[in-house]
Parts: C-alpha cells; structure tokens; sequence
C-alpha cells in the first residue's frame, strides 16, 4: 500500500515538473526572438571618449575667427579633435593658411572679417602635446571641407582631396557626395531643414514633409542607399533652428534604409561661425587611440555619440543645457533577454524613440514589451542639464523574419536639369573666355598662383 502512494506521488510530481517545464518553454516560444544590431558591439569601454567638432568654418570661408583663433578657443573649450570644414576650401595643417577660394573672398568683404593667421609652429606643437592641459592634446583633421560654396545642398566631406573651389548646384546631392566617394573618403549631410524648408514649419506639417514615401523621404533614403560612402546626417547642430525637423526626416530615412542593410548615423555640430557658437554641438567619439584613422572608424562604425546644448523639439524651445551633458558609461546588449540597457552620468531621463514615435523611458528597454511599436530599429537619447545627447540607432530582427528592401523611387527636380546642363556645359568652359572666368572666380588665388609664375619665370 505505501508502495503505492509512493509510486502516485512521484508520479504526481513528474507529471508537475513536466507540466511546469511546458509552461515554462511556451512562455519562452511565445515571446519574440530577436536579433539585435549595436553599433557599440566592439567598444571596449575602458578607451577614450574625444570631444570631437566636425563642422566650423574660420574667415578663410564664411567664419570671424582666423584659423589660429579658431584653434585656440577649441583648445581652450576642451575638445580633444577638431576639423575645420570651411566652404569650398580644403582644411590645412594648422599652420598654414589654406587655398583660400576667390568668391569666397568677395562674400567676405560685405562682412566684418579680421585678419588671417595660421598658428606658430611652436604653438602648434604645444596644441598637439597638451600644454597646460595636463598632456591631453588636440587633434589635427586635415582634408575636411563643406562642399560646395553658395549652393543650398550642404554636404561635408572628410579624408579626400576633392571639392577645392567647388560652386555646387542647389540640391545637387549626387555628385559630390559619389567624387569624395571615389577618392576613398565619406561624407554627410547638413542641415537639411535649411534645403527643404522644414526649419519654418510645425511638427505636424514636417511629419507630412517627410513622411515615409515623400519626395523628401525617398530623395535623402535613395542617397544613402546607393552611396555607402554617406555615413550620416547633422541631426541637431547650431542652435538646432534650421534643425528642430530633421529628425523626423532622420526617422523616416531609418525606417526606409535599414532594410536595404544600411544604417544612416545621427551626428551632431556647431556649424560654429564665431565666438559663443562653437560649444554648442559636438561628437564623441569612443576609440582605443587618439589618431585620424580611429576617428574614420569611429565614424563609419557609428560608435559615437550626438550632443547639443539645445533640444527644440525634445526639450523646447527655451532649453538651453549648461554644464556637463550626459555622459553614457556603457551599453549592454541582451538578445537572449531581449532587451537594452544604457549606463550613464549626467542624465535626468532616458527615452526610447521607434518609427517617429516615443515608445518608452528608463534606462533598459525590454523588446517585448514595444513590440507592436517597434519597426526595424529603435533609438535612445538622454536629456540632463547639459543638454542633449543621442545614441545611434539599433537594429531590430525578429526570428524567421527578414527586412524585406522595398524600391526606393527617385525623387526628381530642377537639380537633375541643372546637373545634366553642368555636365554638358563644363567641357566646353575648357575652349571658351568662360572657362577663364571660371577659372578666375573659383580656383585662381594671387596669393598662390602669381607667387609659383614669379618663382618659374623670376
């Protein structure tokens, strides 16, 4: 008789476990799987984090400051990596005065301009050591440069020799960003509120603007889906007034790219064109060195953050952050689990942002709960204090399902036409009076060129 109640309770007890165990593993398949693009996968979080200022212009474009003022006031605002992109003319050593553009010159003289200056050799050494900061150096990027100097299609380019007097053509995208691409360097893009109009508009006419499908939706996704040298867009730079829409286009493009396997970086700058201007927007960069090969991956990988001293559209038009801005620690990616969580200093919220909507707040983000939310990505940024700061985007995939690239259209205007005359027009500038003209407005410097003719024929 014992032996069989024995025999029942174990029996009951398997039956339990076993019951359990099913339970257990149905709750588990009923739940999403997912697979989880981060771009901070390879971050040892123990490197660096550089202040890195990626657009500002001296008075060897558009700027106030000379390039040696330029330098100084960087130094003494504390970033550790500094590019001057001035319009149109290639950044040279600290030390030298770039190739100064013509045109450039004469849109200057209805400004109030000071001197140009190059840095002292010896300073600029200084710079490079960390003298009196401790040995933290600055970092010199030369052959960066805005491409295009009059046209409204702003484009930055980075580690080629090309754009050196370069006009452009109004909302010519194409063409720059595929010559930069050639000669082995990356560009991204500006601004884009200032080309499209949307920096004057309401949220609700900027959703319509950009929604997925639009000319401007289809027009910025189609460039960075056929160049993979476009790594990005200036998301929230200056004092984010020509910005505050551009990222519901940055939304846009993500949901429409990541399919074709590609993901567009939020950057962010100063567009610094004089004093109190060159704090306001910035990148920083993790890497395991300080050099100019490490930043181009840092660029390219997308393991870096976007920070702004204004957030108009996140935080309002009166916020201004003072002090130190957030500060992110380390990320931690859990596909298992199914979730993302961000350590950070400097914070005062987190939130989480899928297909143009916010979704969640707090700093770990479980999947499974947005699911119904989420796209194929989601994104994070933490407001504080100091300001803003944006994590790139991450990928999301659920098992058994692929991304499933739709056609992007092409958007065309008046910029195709204007292309396809230039390409007619500029062989024969080559055998006319025009070409000289040219020639004259946009490459001729008397400073450079007399100077070589004087030395041949002197």
């Amino acid at each position: 008789m014992m032996k069989n109640r024995t025999r029942k309770c174990i029996a009951m007890i398997l039956s339990l476990a076993v019951l359990l165990a099913c339970f257990g593993l149905g709750a588990s398949a009923s739940g999403p799987a997912y697979s989880i693009g981060n771009p901070y996968k390879d971050v040892d979080w123990g490197w660096g984090q550089y202040k890195t200022q990626l657009h500002v212009h001296s008075n060897a474009s558009d700027g106030s400051l000379s390039i040696a003022e330029l330098v100084e006031e960087h130094y003494r605002l504390g970033y550790d990596i500094l590019a001057i992109t001035d319009h149109a003319t290639m950044g040279a050593p600290w030390n030298q005065m770039p190739r100064m553009v013509p045109y450039m010159r004469i849109a200057q003289l209805f400004s109030s301009k000071g001197p140009h200056e190059a840095l002292m050799d010896a300073r600029r050494q200084q710079i490079f050591e960390g003298f009196q900061r401790g040995g933290r150096g600055m970092l010199e990027i030369t052959g960066a440069i805005e491409l295009g100097g009059i046209a409204e299609s702003h484009i930055q380019g980075f580690f080629s020799d090309y754009g050196q007097g370069l006009l452009g053509v109004n909302r010519e995208y194409d063409t720059p960003i595929r010559e930069v691409q050639k000669r082995g360097g990356v560009t991204l893009l500006n601004h884009i509120g200032r080309v499209t109009g949307a920096d004057g508009k309401s949220i609700a006419e900027a959703e319509a603007l950009y929604a997925p499908g639009s000319f401007w939706g289809n027009r910025y996704s189609k460039l960075f889906v056929d160049y993979p040298g476009l790594l990005g867009m200036d998301i929230n730079s200056k004092s984010d007034t020509e910005t505050r829409n551009d990222r519901i286009l940055y939304d846009t493009v993500l949901q429409t790219v990541i399919p074709h396997g590609r993901t567009p970086w939020a950057f962010s700058t100063s567009d610094g064109h004089g004093l109190g201007d060159f704090d306001r927007g910035f990148t920083v960069h993790l890497m395991p060195e300080k050099t100019p090969e490490a930043l181009r991956e840092s660029m390219e990988s997308g393991a870096f953050f976007g920070v702004n001293r204004a957030a108009r559209r996140e935080a309002g038009d009166g916020f201004r952050g003072e002090g130190e801005p957030p500060r992110v620690n380390s990320i931690a990616v859990d596909e298992t689990a199914g979730t993302i969580t961000i350590a950070a200093d400097n914070y005062t919220s987190v939130k989480w942002a899928a297909d143009g909507e916010e979704i969640a707040a707090g700093e770990t983000l479980r999947l499974a709960d947005h699911d119904e939310e989420i796209g194929v990505y989601v994104r994070a940024y933490l407001l504080g204090e100091g300001g803003i700061l944006y994590v790139q985007p991450f990928t999301v995939l659920r098992a058994g399902e692929s991304f499933g690239p739709q056609p992007i259209p092409a958007a065309r205007d008046y910029s195709d036409v204007l292309r396809f005359l230039y390409k007619i027009i500029e062989p024969l500038l080559m055998y006319t009076p025009l070409r000289l003209i040219v020639f004259l407005l946009t490459r001729f410097d008397p400073a450079y060129d007399l100077a070589w003719l004087w030395n041949m024929f002197g």
